[in-house]
């Protein structure tokens, strides 16, 4: 008996303790890689696109490209950064296309119209491995521009296609998409 209960007590103290004590947290930051070169719009707010009929379209732009600072488990702090855009294609902001980079080259992307989802997707540069909602391009043109390296992301089944697709390219950002049966590409 005596055994039995110096057992229980050592395990408890056991779980006691090391409940208490952290796991290997890191205070490494998350830094952006070299994907943050797909996203080089710091500080514009608006971007002129051309519209298949050659009509200009001024779209507001919102772009957050910053460094934060989070807690971990442990309660110690480390930076963590990630660039945030919103391309809104109409007044309402109803209708609009968005992407997150964080670290490790982590992009998710999303478009919606009436406030409905067209594309969800993240890990789109590991979607362009396989082809079927996101494709890698090289040496592309998209309007009047050729771009070395681009990504075609489609929309998704089952959603609505009013945004129908988008296309990112490096060093440039969003410069095309298509959207409410009209090719839209960057001026």
């Amino acid at each position: 008996m005596k055994t039995s209960i110096l057992l229980i007590t050592l395990i408890l103290l056991y779980c006691l303790t090391t409940s208490l004590q952290c796991s290997n947290c890191s205070t490494k930051g998350l830094n952006l890689g070299s994907a943050r070169s797909w996203f080089p719009l710091k500080g514009k707010t608006q971007l002129t696109f051309v519209d298949s009929l050659n009509n200009p379209h001024i779209l507001n732009l919102k772009v957050i490209d910053t460094t934060e600072t989070a807690a971990n488990d442990c309660g110690d702090y480390y930076p963590f950064q990630y660039i945030s855009t919103a391309l809104y294609l109409n007044g309402s902001k109803t209708d609009s296309i968005y992407f997150l980079l964080g670290s490790s080259d982590w992009l998710c992307m999303q478009a919606f119209s009436n406030n409905n989802p067209n594309i969800v997707m993240c890990n789109v540069f590991g979607q362009t491995k396989e082809g079927l909602i996101a494709k890698r391009l090289n040496d592309y043109t998209i309007g009047n521009h050729r771009y070395n390296d681009v990504v075609l992301t489609i929309h998704n089944q089952g959603y609505s296609d009013n945004i129908d697709s988008v296309f990112i390219a490096n060093n440039a950002g969003i410069v095309g998409f298509k959207y409410a049966g009209k090719k839209y590409t960057l001026k």
